[in-house]
């Protein structure tokens, strides 16, 4: 099975299980659970959970063992982009082509779809926790560090208070907690899952840190206005307002190959890993 093929059988079984999850339409309070399943219907990549999925058969285990991680990873991403989309924050009417949560459904619940998609995250890392405890409770540990000061809210508080002037130590920090922490849980509680060795965890943890960095900095050259857009200050940080686009574009060829070069010995099989850092490098080189 090719790169392509292989993901697109880890979006299938990501978005099943995501359906499972999410409380049933119309539970009271409706408002809340509609907007709760809007935020996670109305798409997206699904590239975190799809990792964790990955990373759980690279570790030499069973992609079904790594679904719950694969789940809190997605419900947690959300609940970033919704808060991320906040007037307060972003201030973004458009997601995906959609309406953001606050525009449809007004700002207060913006926020608290945001609250609820992060408790429901770690309660669904904990519904079967009786079946291995501490499985439940390494995933809990993982994601509660990746989401919380020491990782995506810390490197959102530095982002909000930077926007467009930074420096080169800001913006490691805010690419690397921002973005790249969640993708290192989400390749570490898959591996987890698998019933990695720690070295095996470490080595995934390697790879989903250098693939996320990468990605951050593609991420900015893909945004980056083209010609014969109005220059001005940027309303958010990027790593352009450093680096010249060939100079963020070594950066990503950088990290990209250390993500690759992160995944030699692995007991599983970790071509799609490889294959999917390649083609992401390929949308900007």
């Amino acid at each position: 099975m090719d790169g392509d093929a292989y993901f697109s059988v880890c979006r299938e079984r990501v978005e099943a299980a995501l359906q499972e999850a999410l409380p049933p339409a119309g539970q009271r309070p409706a408002r809340l659970t509609g907007a709760i399943r809007y935020s996670v219907q109305v798409g997206g990549k699904r590239l975190r959970p799809m990792l964790c999925l990955a990373a759980a058969e690279a570790a030499g285990g069973d992609w079904r063992a790594a679904l719950p991680a694969a789940v809190a990873v997605e419900l947690l991403h959300t609940y970033t982009l919704v808060h991320d989309d906040l007037p307060c924050m972003d201030n973004d009417l458009i997601r995906r082509g959609q309406p953001t949560v606050h525009a449809k459904y007004g700002e207060a619940l913006g926020v608290l779809v945001g609250d609820a998609l992060q408790a429901l995250a770690f309660e669904v890392l904990v519904r079967d926790a009786a079946a291995d405890p501490g499985r439940a409770r390494r995933w809990v540990s993982e994601l509660a560090l990746a989401a919380g000061p020491a990782g995506v809210v810390g490197g959102q508080v530095e982002d909000v208070a930077e926007a467009g002037a930074t420096d080169p130590d800001t913006l490691a920090f805010v690419h690397q907690h921002k973005t790249a922490d969640l993708f290192r849980a989400a390749l570490r509680m898959g591996a987890i899952g698998g019933g990695a060795s720690d070295a095996v965890v470490e080595t995934l943890g390697a790879y989903g840190s250098h693939l996320g960095l990468a990605f951050q900095i593609i991420d900015d050259l893909l945004d980056a206005p083209g010609e014969g857009t109005p220059d001005g200050p940027p309303d958010e940080l990027t790593c352009l307002t450093l680096w010249t686009p060939g100079e963020a574009r070594e950066h990503a060829t950088r990290h990209t190959g250390q993500a690759i070069d992160a995944l030699e010995g692995l007991p599983g099989p970790a071509t799609p890993l490889r294959d999917l850092a390649r083609r992401m490098l390929q949308r900007v080189v």
